[in-house]
């Protein structure tokens, strides 16, 4: 069997590593950060949704009844995706094209603990 949510989650990762480094057009910054509901920024928004979908790929593995996560674990996960979403923002402190937001940041790694949180759920009931 090919380990399509192993491919998946190593695919993920590293779009959201290139997507932290290349550099967005103003257009598109400008939309993100500009679009408001009630003074809260949407593109806190897409910080926690990217770090969500990790879980929708962990929880692909468990319905294809795969064994792409058996070595890995669930600690293994969540050190992965939490690590990733600090890291995604703090390299952006070191890029000069880059912006570092804290609030970005706590996005992140809001995004990174929810996700954990729903593969714990199947996880334990097993």
């Amino acid at each position: 069997m090919i380990p399509v949510a192993r491919y998946f989650f190593w695919f993920w990762l590293l779009a959201l590593l290139i997507l932290n480094i290349v550099p967005l057009g103003d257009d598109t910054n400008q939309s993100l950060s500009g679009n408001k509901i009630f003074a809260f920024r949407l593109d806190y928004l897409v910080h926690a949704a990217t770090f969500l979908v990790f879980a929708w790929i962990y929880l692909l593995g468990i319905i294809l009844k795969g064994t792409e996560f058996s070595s890995v674990g669930v600690l293994s996960f969540a050190m992965v995706v939490i690590s990733a979403a600090i890291g995604f923002e703090l390299i952006q402190y070191v890029i000069p094209w880059r912006s570092f937001n804290p609030v970005d940041l706590m996005y992140n790694v809001l995004g990174a603990v929810l996700s954990i949180c729903f593969v714990m759920v199947p996880v334990r009931s097993r």
